[in-house]
């Protein structure tokens, strides 16, 4: 009889080392697949930051450059008190060159390739600014607005929580559409500061209208006393002489990140904000209306920022005398410079070629390099040849492939510019 009882059955070792072999590919198919999955989820994430930077980010930028303008005096008065130790500006080296202090302020000023990397600078100039909460109302009195609650004083009209809060530093600029010499014109007290006072519901009589053709406009400022009649926030790629923080470990090389820096009333220094990581390049082209006083209403030259020294570069090149002397030159009219900004330019355009999610070690930009700020044309008027007068070609380094980049473009039309009042 047999005994099967003692028969073993088994594997043998062939096909152990068989099956062991097949259950290694297919794990290091499976830990491959998984690297690349989370390399790629890192990647679009990245990218995703980037895209949700920028659109947040720049927002913030196209915002301050449709409202330039907004709540500047167009002159003082004619015996003026105000000087240097009431009016100053930014005390930053970097942007002491665009002070317009103590003079009437401009809308913007900028400069070509005066930022880090060849980048273009440009500080804008307005009321609603600042970081505070306190910059953005404003209200007005009229020559008839009185109070019997506060003994027949004039007061600013009241929009209940929107109103200018008591003990908010605010400026006055008296409006009289009916005379040219005496519209918007900064008001002014005989205080340390000429130009401010804090708001308790009434207004210091030097403030008050004095005839029913004039009305004052009251713009909110600052928490503290101003040291100039609005604010100011300048944007730049950071600069080694700027204070500005380092950018991130993971930007590539020759990138920094694009600030928003407003000027302290209380050191005359930056307050950073932090717009859009690792950005190579910010280039700028302004559109003007070349008719006198630009009534035309029409986009008929492209220009650049001035450059330190002045020169500025137009297309077609028969506007650059008049867009230089616009921008630079004043001829001993402290008002002509501001003035002339507000009646001949209509558009900004700013180009950001910045980094898009982090680097890769397999992969290489197509591209060797890439123009920055090429688009000079208009919906408004036929189509500028610029030529390569505001372009700049920006070549990547071979580092610089290892990255996905973007170029980001703001159209604006500053909307409290006479130039685009009409």
């Amino acid at each position: 009889m047999n005994d099967t009882c003692n028969n073993n059955t088994g594997f043998t070792l062939v096909e152990l080392i068989v099956v062991m072999a097949v259950f290694m590919v297919i794990i290091a198919v499976a830990a491959q697949t998984f690297n690349t999955i989370v390399t790629n989820s890192i990647k679009y994430s990245k990218s995703e930051e980037s895209n949700i930077e920028g659109i947040i980010g720049l927002e913030v930028m196209r915002h301050d450059l449709e409202q330039m303008g907004f709540g500047l005096p167009w002159k003082f008065k004619p015996d003026s008190t105000i000087s240097s130790s009431e009016y100053s500006e930014c005390e930053n080296a970097l942007g002491e060159e665009l002070n317009d202090a103590p003079g009437i302020p401009r809308a913007f000023a900028g400069r070509d390739g005066y930022g880090e990397y060849g980048s273009d600078f440009i500080a804008v100039k307005a009321s609603t600014l600042g970081v505070a909460s306190t910059s953005l109302p404003w209200s007005y009195v009229p020559y008839h607005n009185y109070s019997t609650a506060s003994g027949g004083e004039s007061r600013p009209v009241s929009w209940s929580s929107q109103n200018i809060q008591p003990g908010t530093k605010v400026i006055a600029i008296r409006s009289n559409f009916n005379d040219e010499n005496d519209d918007h014109v900064l008001m002014e007290n005989s205080g340390s500061y000429a130009f401010d006072y804090a708001t308790d519901g009434t207004i210091d009589e030097a403030f008050l209208p004095e005839t029913d053709q004039q009305t004052h406009l009251i713009y909110g400022i600052s928490p503290t006393t101003p040291r100039m009649p609005f604010n100011r926030a300048d944007y730049f790629i950071n600069y080694s002489s700027s204070g500005a923080p380092s950018p991130p470990d993971y930007c590539a090389e020759n990138t920094g990140v694009l600030y928003k820096a407003v000027v302290n009333h209380s050191t005359g220094d930056y307050d950073y904000m932090p717009l859009l990581d690792c950005v190579a390049d910010m280039q700028i082209v302004l559109g003007w209306d070349t008719s006198e006083q630009g009534k035309a209403n029409n986009v008929d030259a492209y220009s650049s920022l001035p450059t330190s020294d002045g020169t500025v570069t137009a297309s077609p090149a028969t506007a650059t005398s008049w867009i230089k002397n616009w921008l630079t030159v004043s001829a001993g009219d402290p008002e002509k410079i501001p003035r002339n900004i507000r009646e001949h330019l209509k558009v900004i355009k700013v180009y950001i070629l910045a980094q898009e999610g982090r680097r890769s070690r397999y992969y290489t930009y197509p591209e060797p390099s890439m123009i920055v700020g090429k688009d000079c044309k208009s919906a408004e008027t036929a189509d500028i040849d610029c030529g390569s007068s505001f372009t700049r070609s920006y070549t990547f380094s071979s580092e610089q492939r290892k990255f996905h980049w973007k170029l980001y473009r703001i159209i604006v039309r500053p909307k409290n510019l006479v130039s685009n009042q009409r």
